[in-house]
């Protein structure tokens, strides 16, 4: 079987795509506050996404997870990540594929019901 030429030598092939967990909070008006990787495929970018749902981006950090500071460091220690978005950039000019994304967040749980006796 033939290996696939890598990035630098077909930088155009989209299976070398680079995906981004991109986390935000809706706390005060909401805020975009990091972004982690890059990783190689959206399953792995999701995990962390998920994974960073509830806990703080800068907690996120402390683990040891790869990432940039997309917003002050006071929010980004502060604030709890309630939602996220997993993106898809392209490896050398990290341009965002505008029609591929995947959204979530924290599931808001209601009171199903009151019973009385």
């Amino acid at each position: 079987m033939a290996e696939e030429p890598g990035v630098t030598h077909n930088p155009d092939n989209p299976s070398h795509w680079h995906y981004y967990a991109v986390v935000g909070t809706t706390i005060g008006g909401g805020h975009t506050l990091a972004e982690f990787g890059p990783h190689p495929t959206a399953l792995s970018a999701l995990q962390v996404a998920v994974h960073a749902v509830n806990h703080t981006a800068y907690s996120m950090f402390e683990q040891g997870v790869v990432g940039h500071m997309l917003a002050d460091a006071a929010m980004v220690e502060r604030l709890p990540v309630t939602n996220f978005t997993v993106e898809r950039q392209h490896p050398v000019t990290r341009a965002p594929d505008a029609a591929w994304s995947l959204s979530g967040g924290r599931r808001a749980w209601g009171v199903a019901a009151h019973l009385t006796a």
